[in-house]
């Protein structure tokens, strides 16, 4: 955070920053001063783009400083993409504007097809869709300039990819997702038969993971082009194809079964899974919006390691694993990351379990896990991770029957209650906790500050917008403390005081005489109204 009385940094000094980082090989670390930045600047997108075209080479001659642009556009966008999903016109709007205006610019020729792959990729990581109009404008561009890096010919699209990714089909398709971000599914269909029709065996490696892509249309018609070379799978091949079968909606399994049974009549043999090795399991606690991050730390030999991690928010968002990475760099990352949030180390039933229920999550909504989910369950052993959704009031049941006996007491419930807004070992993990929606928002911003006063105890009320939310606070409540539950029982044995607030909350007990959801409500109230108060923003980090 700023010195008191200092100039806030604004987006050059923060691209500045990130540069220096990535020039030393260190990943990006948000700090409070660029969460903040992050959360008050959402128009500094059209100046990020702005300087990602200014410093990139050709255009550039600072690569360092362009990607540190990058980075930041990426994030912007990310933090719109929340707040349009909380429903809030203004975000929307503001990312409809930034798609026309690229459009626009790449129709009067301002930006070549290069850059627009950057730009293109920072939307995808940030989980916003390509607007109809900006990829219409890639597809002209891409047509118009033979020297653009996703050309029309699909050919030469894949040869390149397949020599820059040493025909690792993982980062094969990583790379594929951010550079076409903003073709249409016509062509992305055409490579993917490409992929399957290919002499390469790591091309038709890179097919299979196509079966995860996250357009249906895509997914199926590479199924259907697999039947079709079926006959010329590697075994590794088949087993990846059998290991996602039952990643995928109902509607799509007899696709991949077709591959499966024309691949074993042809006596293609299932290669059998290497055994998973594991030195570190962490976790993340689930934060407000929902996300939780799984990491794993696998050996590679006496010097390396891999890093795998997983991303969830009701269902596998991403997944990767890295490239062995040298002993001290793997403790530096970790410690990057511990940064952001507490990271507990965790079992493997515990992740096994996650990963199971959020899988259970994504496919109930008709998606797919992304591809690298298959990379981790590679590296760390994850062969028999299936859909299972978790029961919350099950796995509460679970919980209330592990409760210490002095918790069974209703005097001691009563306490335990009024009590929950002081549980030392949610420091630093209820800070996201709050109710958040732009129609709330608007609520709390038109009350004046002695009506704001007031707000809290009414939003707890049954009628109320945290109130009428009883089951999702239960359900965060009972996740959190099975990750709690994670921790050394003689230093964690919070869990179950959380538990009995999740019990209370799902149960119909007044909120208002819970002292974790006044807490909520407090900090909801105080969070939305930040704009009009600024000396919250001073508070908050």
């Amino acid at each position: 955070m700023a010195k008191s009385g200092a100039k806030p940094a604004g987006l050059d000094d923060h691209a500045k920053k990130l540069a220096v980082r990535l020039a030393k090989g260190r990943l990006p670390q948000p700090t409070p001063e660029l969460e903040r930045f992050l959360l008050t600047h959402p128009t500094e997108i059209f100046a990020a783009a702005e300087g990602v075209r200014r410093n990139m080479p050709p255009a550039g001659d600072d690569e360092a400083l362009g990607i540190g642009y990058l980075f930041l556009l990426q994030m912007l966008l990310a933090s719109l993409n929340e707040r349009e999903k909380r429903g809030a016109k203004d975000a929307a709007e503001l990312i409809a504007r930034f798609q026309s205006d690229l459009a626009a610019q790449a129709e009067a020729g301002e930006i070549d097809g290069t850059l627009l792959a950057y730009l293109g990729g920072a939307l995808q990581q940030a989980g916003i869709a390509a607007s109809p109009e900006l990829t219409a404008a890639s597809v002209e561009l891409g047509n118009e300039d033979e020297d653009d890096v996703l050309p029309d010919d699909i050919v030469s699209v894949l040869e390149d990819i397949l020599e820059a990714c040493d025909g690792d089909p993982f980062q094969m398709v990583s790379a594929f997702a951010e550079g076409a971000h903003l073709m249409p599914d016509d062509a992305k269909i055409a490579l993917a038969i490409h992929l399957a029709q290919n002499e390469q065996p790591d091309a038709r490696a890179a097919a299979v993971l196509f079966l995860q892509n996250g357009s249906a249309a895509v997914r199926n018609a590479t199924a259907a082009a697999l039947v079709e070379q079926a006959a010329r799978l590697s075994p590794v091949d088949l087993r990846r194809v059998i290991a996602i079968r039952n990643w995928r909606p109902e509607r799509e399994r007899a696709g991949v079964d077709a591959i499966i049974q024309k691949a074993r009549a042809a006596g293609v043999a299932c290669a059998p899974w290497a055994k998973g090795t594991v030195d570190k399991l962490r976790s993340s606690a689930t934060d407000g919006s929902g996300t939780q991050l799984l990491v794993a730390v696998s050996p590679v030999d006496r010097k390396t390691q891999r890093i795998a991690t997983i991303f969830t928010r009701d269902g596998i968002s991403e997944a990767m694993a890295s490239q062995p990475q040298p002993l001290q760099a793997v403790k530096e990352i970790l410690a990057g990351l511990a940064a952001q949030g507490r990271l507990l180390d965790v079992s493997r039933a515990f992740i096994d379990r996650m990963i199971g229920h959020h899988l259970g999550l994504t496919v109930r909504r008709g998606e797919v896990p992304p591809a690298g989910l298959l990379q981790v369950a590679e590296t760390i052993g994850g062969a028999d991770w299936q859909p299972a959704p978790i029961a919350h009031r099950e796995l509460l049941n679970e919980l209330i029957a592990d409760l210490p006996d002095d918790l069974r007491v209703p005097e001691e419930v009563t306490m335990a209650l009024a009590d929950s807004g002081d549980i030392p070992e949610l420091d630093g993990v209820e800070d996201s906790w709050f109710e958040d929606d732009a129609a709330l928002e608007e609520k709390v911003k038109s009350a004046g500050r002695r009506a704001r006063e007031k707000l809290p105890a009414k939003l707890l009320q049954n009628d109320g917008a945290i109130g009428a939310q009883r089951a999702r606070w239960a359900e965060l409540f009972v996740l959190t403390a099975l990750w709690m539950r994670e921790g050394p029982r003689d230093e964690w044995s919070a869990w179950a005081d959380l538990a009995v607030v999740a019990r209370a909350v799902l149960d119909g007990h007044d909120l208002n005489q819970i002292g974790l959801m006044r807490n909520i409500a407090e900090r909801t109230v105080a969070c939305l109204a930040r704009e009009d108060d600024g000396d919250f923003q001073d508070d908050l980090f």
